[in-house]
């Protein structure tokens, strides 16, 4: 009887899983099981057992997308969540004029769509007559080839995704800066804390979990890179600038060798998952948990 009860609630919720099922876990497991096959889309699957994770171990190019990927991330979080922070921080003073108008205006960036934009910084990345070289003329230095030479092309991509990801952190960080008692502060300043000390002592610790949040997502964003450097280098030149997201998508619809690229997938998740363990556990040990 309380089963047939029920019946109508479960009948209201059952397209949810049926969808999560068919879209959802269906492909996981199905990615999961092509990992240990090959398979070209079309025909039998054939069943390779580790054959495929065996091969990411010599395959140079899958070493060279995960160092391009790792360069990416560390060196567009390194400055751009400090950046972030010092931001939300000056857009959170109570006597700044216009505060309204600058938050738009940092946070606009991030709400242009990437394609049109990423074309646009080609422009201003031009060595000849980008924005950007002429200005670095202008004080007497050589604009570099950004996007058009290997040592170069991953840094023309970081500058872009410091440009456009900036504002949201921002957004971030300052809903954080809202969430601490004013009164902590005033408390602060009671006992003789300068501006280093409240923000040590007392705006670190309040916003900790955001900070922690903030890092963890950048860093799952950054592992699965593949609208920037497709426009902007489309992974060259020489695959100086190839990410994980891209040999992934290259195997699967390029190659038609989706059970590698399945393989990738996972080495992907992988990568993440470490990555994300671990500042969990340099955050709990920096914090004394």
């Amino acid at each position: 009887m309380r089963v047939r009860r029920s019946l109508t609630a479960y009948l209201f919720i059952a397209p949810f899983y049926v969808l999560f099922t068919v879209f959802g876990l269906g492909p996981i497991l199905f990615s999961f099981y092509l990992g240990f096959a090959e398979w070209t889309g079309a025909g039998p699957i054939h069943w390779v057992g580790l054959h495929n994770y065996a091969s990411l171990v010599a395959d140079n190019t899958f070493g060279q997308s995960l160092g391009n990927t790792l360069l990416m991330w560390i060196g567009h979080a390194v400055p751009m969540l400090p950046l972030a922070l010092a931001l939300a921080l000056l857009l959170n003073l109570r006597w700044l004029r216009g505060r309204s108008l600058a938050r738009a205006m940092v946070y606009l960036p991030n709400v242009t769509g990437v394609v049109p934009v990423a074309l646009a910084f080609t422009l201003i990345l031009d060595p000849t007559y980008g924005l950007l070289s002429f200005v670095l003329r202008a004080v007497g230095l050589a604009g570099p080839p950004w996007l058009t030479d290997p040592t170069y092309s991953k840094w023309g991509i970081i500058l872009f995704i410091i440009w456009r990801a900036t504002g949201w952190y921002v957004v971030v960080f300052l809903a954080g800066l809202q969430s601490v008692d004013p009164y902590l502060y005033e408390a602060a300043m009671v006992d003789g804390a300068g501006a280093w000390s409240r923000f040590r002592h007392v705006t670190v610790p309040g916003i900790a979990p955001i900070i922690l949040f903030a890092v963890v997502i950048d860093t799952i964003g950054s592992m699965r890179l593949f609208t920037e450097p497709t426009i902007l280098t489309g992974g060259g030149p020489a695959n100086s600038s190839i990410t994980l997201s891209m040999y992934l998508y290259a195997n699967a619809f390029s190659y038609a060798k989706f059970g590698y690229a399945a393989a990738i997938s996972y080495a992907l998740f992988a990568v993440t998952l470490v990555a994300a363990l671990l500042q969990f556990r340099l955050w709990r040990a920096e914090i004394g948990e």
